[in-house]
C-alpha cells in the first residue's frame, strides 16, 4: 500500500534530470484501438444468474442505500510476493464470512476489496485469467454481499510502482509514457484483464462496483516534476475512458453499472484539477470519483517510524482537512457525482517505554479519525477505512479487526470503529 513516502528533495535529484517522454505533446495517439482485439481462446465466463439492477444513479444510489462509511480488506486479495497475488502473503488469514459479518455489525455499510490480479495472468496476446482466482475473488466479494455491503473492486498493487520509480507490477505508466511501443503493450492488457473481470461479473448486481485502478503514479506520489507534465495526466485519462468502454460493452448488468474513477496518483490535488477528465460514458449518472488522503503522512502513515510525528489536532491541521475536502463538493457532490474517500485512517503508533507519548499518540489517533469522517461526511463524502490488518511490529498498523472472528482487535480499535461510525451519524 502506502510503502515508502518519500521526501520532495529525493525526487528533485532522481527525476530531475529525467527528459520528456517521446510523444509528450500529443501521446500514444497512433495506438490500435485494444477494444478490437478478439482472443484465440474466449474469455471465462460465470453462470451467475442475472440480478435486478436498480434505475438509479450512483448519486441516488448512495443516498437510497444509506452508504455513508467504508472498510477496506487491506493486504489480502491485494498482497503478493514475487510478482505473484498471494492472499496471505502479507500475514493475514484468507477472508471469510465472518469477518464480514463482525465489519458489517461494527457498523460500515460499504467494502472496498483491493485485488492485485498479477501471477494469474496469461502471456499474451490473449492475457486469460486464470479461473480459479476470478472464483476466489467472487467468493470474497460475495461474503461482503452476504453480509450486506455495497462492494467495490478494483485493479490494485497491478500498477504499484515504488519511491525508486521500480515497476512492481505490470500496469506501469512508467513503461506506457516512455514510448508508443509500451503504451500499447500496458494497454492491451489493462483492456485484456478489464474485459475478463466485468464479463465474469456481467450478471451481478448493483451492489458490486468497478474501480480502474489504484494510484497510479511514476514513483514519485505526484511530486516528481515528471509527473507535473501533461503525458502522465493524459494517459491516466485515456485507460480510464478504456476501462468505461470495455466494462459498457461487455453488456448484461454492465452496461449501467457504477464505475469509480481516480485520479493520477489518487490524490486530492490531482483529482481536482483541471486535466483530470471524467470518461464519456454511454450510461448517465453512474460515476463515482475517489481520492485517498493520510495527510500529514508523518501522522498517517509514518507514525511511530523514522520520520513519523505523534501529535495532531492543532487548528492549522483542522482546518487542512477542510481546505482539501470542500472543493470536492462544489466540483463533484454539487453536480450529482458521489465522491469516495477510497483510502484513509491513521497508524497505531507503539513507544515501549514512553507511556505518556504512547497515549498521546493514541488520543491523537482517535481525534483524527472523528475529525476525518465528520468532514468527509459534512461535504457529502463516503470515507472508507484502510485496515491492513496489522496492529504489531514495526511497520505500518492500520489494523482493527480480528481477521478471524470480525471481532474489534482490542480495546484501542473498538475506540477508533466508533469514533468512525459516530462521526458520520
Amino acid at each position: 500500500m502506502k510503502k515508502l513516502l518519500v521526501v520532495l528533495s529525493f525526487f528533485l535529484l532522481v527525476y530531475g534530470a529525467c527528459p520528456s517522454a517521446p510523444g509528450s505533446n500529443s501521446g500514444p495517439s497512433g495506438a490500435v484501438n485494444p477494444l478490437d482485439f478478439v482472443p484465440v481462446t474466449p474469455d471465462t465466463e460465470n453462470n451467475y444468474p442475472p440480478e435486478t439492477m436498480a434505475d438509479k444513479t450512483a448519486f441516488d444510489f448512495f443516498r437510497d442505500e444509506g452508504l455513508s462509511v467504508g472498510w477496506n480488506l487491506g493486504n489480502t486479495l491485494d498482497a503478493y510476493i514475487n510478482g505473484k497475488s498471494n492472499e496471505t502473503g502479507w500475514g493475514n488469514p484468507p477472508a471469510n464470512q465472518s469477518l464480514f459479518d463482525g465489519v458489517k455489525k461494527a457498523g460500515f455499510n460499504v467494502v472496498r476489496i483491493p485485488v492485485s490480479w498479477m501471477g494469474y495472468i496469461g502471456p499474451a496476446p490473449d492475457h486469460h485469467i486464470q479461473e480459479s482466482y476470478l472464483r476466489r475473488v467472487a467468493e470474497v466479494a460475495g461474503y461482503a454481499h452476504n453480509a450486506g455491503f455495497a462492494v467495490i473492486i478494483n485493479l490494485h498493487h497491478d500498477g504499484s510502482t515504488d519511491g525508486s520509480g521500480k515497476d512492481n507490477g505490470w500496469l506501469s505508466i512508467n513503461k506506457a509514457r516512455r514510448n508508443e511501443k509500451g503504451y500499447n503493450e500496458v494497454t492491451h492488457q489493462f483492456v485484456r484483464v478489464w474485459k475478463q473481470v466485468a464479463l465474469y461479473f456481467k450478471n451481478y448486481g448493483d451492489w458490486l462496483m468497478f474501480e480502474s485502478f489504484n494510484e497510479l503514479h511514476d514513483g514519485g506520489w505526484g511530486w516528481s516534476p515528471e509527473s507535473q507534465q501533461r503525458p502522465q495526466y493524459d494517459i491516466i485519462n485515456k485507460w480510464n475512458q478504456l476501462f468505461t468502454d470495455v466494462v459498457r460493452g461487455t453488456g448484461a448488468n454492465n452496461s449501467t453499472r457504477y464505475l469509480v474513477i481516480p485520479g493520477y496518483c489518487t490524490t486530492p490535488k490531482h483529482t481536482l484539477a483541471s486535466y483530470f477528465k471524467l470518461p464519456e460514458d454511454s450510461a448517465p449518472g453512474k460515476q463515482v470519483v475517489t481520492f485517498h488522503y493520510y495527510d500529514p503522512y508523518e501522522f498517517g502513515i509514518l507514525g511511530d517510524q523514522q520520520g513519523g510525528r505523534h501529535t495532531w489536532g492543532s487548528a492549522s491541521d483542522k482546518q487542512k482537512v477542510d481546505t482539501d475536502f470542500k472543493p470536492f463538493k462544489a466540483k463533484f457532490i454539487d453536480n450529482s457525482i458521489p465522491v469516495i474517500l477510497g483510502e484513509c485512517g491513521a497508524v497505531l503508533q507503539l513507544y515501549p517505554g514512553n507511556k505518556s507519548k504512547e497515549d498521546q499518540a493514541r488520543q491523537n489517533r482517535l481525534d483524527y479519525l472523528a475529525h476525518i469522517f465528520s468532514k468527509a461526511s459534512e461535504y457529502g463524502i463516503v470515507p472508507i477505512y484502510w485496515d491492513n490488518g496489522a496492529a504489531t511490529g514495526n511497520g505500518e498498523k492500520f489494523g482493527l479487526f480480528n481477521r478471524r472472528t470480525g471481532e474489534p482487535g482490542s480495546d484501542e480499535s473498538n475506540d477508533c470503529i466508533k469514533a468512525m461510525i459516530n462521526a458520520v451519524k
